[in-house]
């Protein structure tokens, strides 16, 4: 149960990260090379991390999760009408790619549902083997 109870939590983490990116995916902001003064700082877009705890000191299997910026979270693009253009006139967005973000909430949704399944199960065998037991 515990395993299943640890990948529900990584793939709420995994739905949250890919719903940011998405509510954030047209925001703009000064690009780092043209530094932050009198600017701000564009969305760091993120990407969900899973790992196995086996072996871990103290914790049981099962996995965690986290979330981390994307190697290329930010890109140019040209908007010189934003009063975070550079002198080329370019901002940052996000390197977010809204459809490859739908495609991760559902992946979510269904890895998180499995998940929940397998804990229905092992609550429903652990109730009939105590209904057993007396």
């Amino acid at each position: 149960m515990g395993i299943a109870l640890s990948g529900a939590a990584v793939e709420t983490r995994r739905i949250d990260a890919s719903a940011s990116n998405i509510a954030n995916a047209r925001t703009t902001g000064r690009l780092p090379e043209a530094g932050s003064a009198g600017g701000r700082s564009p969305y760091v877009a993120v990407a969900a991390t899973q790992g196995d705890v086996r072996g871990l000191e103290g914790q049981g299997a099962g996995v965690r999760g986290g979330v981390k910026p994307l190697s290329t979270p930010l890109v140019a693009e040209y908007d010189p009408s934003s009063p975070d253009a550079d002198a080329k006139g370019m901002v940052g967005v996000p390197n977010v790619d809204v459809g490859a973000e739908f495609g991760q909430q559902i992946l979510g949704a269904r890895a998180y549902s499995a998940n929940l399944s397998m804990v229905r199960a092992t609550d429903d065998m652990t109730r009939d083997l105590l209904r057993m037991q007396a």
